[in-house]
């Protein structure tokens, strides 16, 4: 253990040495440049013409463009003027090598035919186009689901609607039906089974005296032909005791009775009469 801590104190010394010895150097003054410095200016003009390009070298190896001076001057402190003579500077240079590049006749624009490799794999792009058009559907069925609530919501404000015209209907009818009922028992037709002429409208709006005819007239309060022969068979509904009695007019009354031989038949024309025998030669 006494090992341990003398080699950890020692270390620490060490450490607080460097530190000390670094910091004395930052502290010292740099030595003041030589008077008689070297300045071969002959000897960095052969060694850049040794590693500088060859005069007859084509323009196409190298494509450096230099840019003439600009007469105005730039103020360095203003970003916009700086960027503008930047950007400048750069389309020149483009149009020129632009130029430059068709006088050689070489290529340098992208066919249209021509599709560079893509930054992302064919399984990421596959990965990307499913995550789409999942996402596609998903718009498109809640599209749909709502196009459904909106169905059913209509739907049933129709229906509500048709409900509403139903009982409104029948409230009408149930109103005539009590005006008729009324006026009937105003005009002392109560016990009758013929009614006085009531117009109030039916449920297509239409009025008794525009559905008895053409052109407006009816028959008036005379029945039907099919009313009175039913009624004459069955009776019209209304008292049947002692109905069918006589009386003193029904006796007296003999125009329903018609005796042998009386008339020719309907009509008075010429009845079917017997086929004759034929003679015998």
């Amino acid at each position: 253990m006494a090992d341990l801590e003398e080699s950890d104190y020692s270390g620490s010394e060490s450490e607080e040495e460097e530190e000390s010895s670094s910091e004395e150097e930052h502290e010292r003054p740099l030595k003041e440049p030589r008077k008689d410095a070297v300045y071969d200016t002959n000897g960095m003009h052969e060694k850049l013409e040794d590693i500088g390009w060859p005069d007859d070298l084509d323009w196409i190896q190298t494509c450096v463009i230099t840019s003439p001076k600009s007469e105005n001057q730039v103020d360095v402190n203003d970003d916009l003027v700086r960027e503008m003579a930047f950007y400048t500077q750069a389309l020149e240079g483009a149009k020129e090598a632009y130029l430059k590049l068709q006088e050689l006749g070489i290529p340098f624009l992208r066919p249209s035919d021509y599709y560079a490799e893509m930054i992302k794999t064919d399984s990421h792009m596959l990965k990307i186009k499913d995550k789409l058009l999942h996402e596609k559907s998903k718009l498109e069925e809640t599209d749909e689901r709502r196009k459904a609530r909106e169905a059913k919501k209509y739907s049933k404000e129709v229906q509500a609607e048709k409900l509403k015209e139903r009982a409104k209907r029948k409230k009408q009818d149930i109103e005539s039906v009590k005006k008729w009922r009324k006026v009937r028992q105003k005009s002392g037709h109560e016990g009758d089974d013929v009614a006085p002429p009531i117009d109030f409208e039916d449920r297509s709006g239409k009025s008794n005296g525009a559905r008895r005819g053409r052109g407006g007239h009816g028959r008036g309060d005379r029945p039907s032909m099919n009313r009175e022969s039913r009624d004459a068979k069955y009776g019209n509904g209304g008292r049947k005791h002692g109905s069918k009695r006589n009386d003193a007019n029904s006796s007296a009354d003999d125009s329903s009775f018609r005796g042998k031989g009386r008339g020719r038949g309907r009509g008075g024309g010429r009845g079917r009469g017997k086929r004759p025998r034929m003679r015998r030669m």
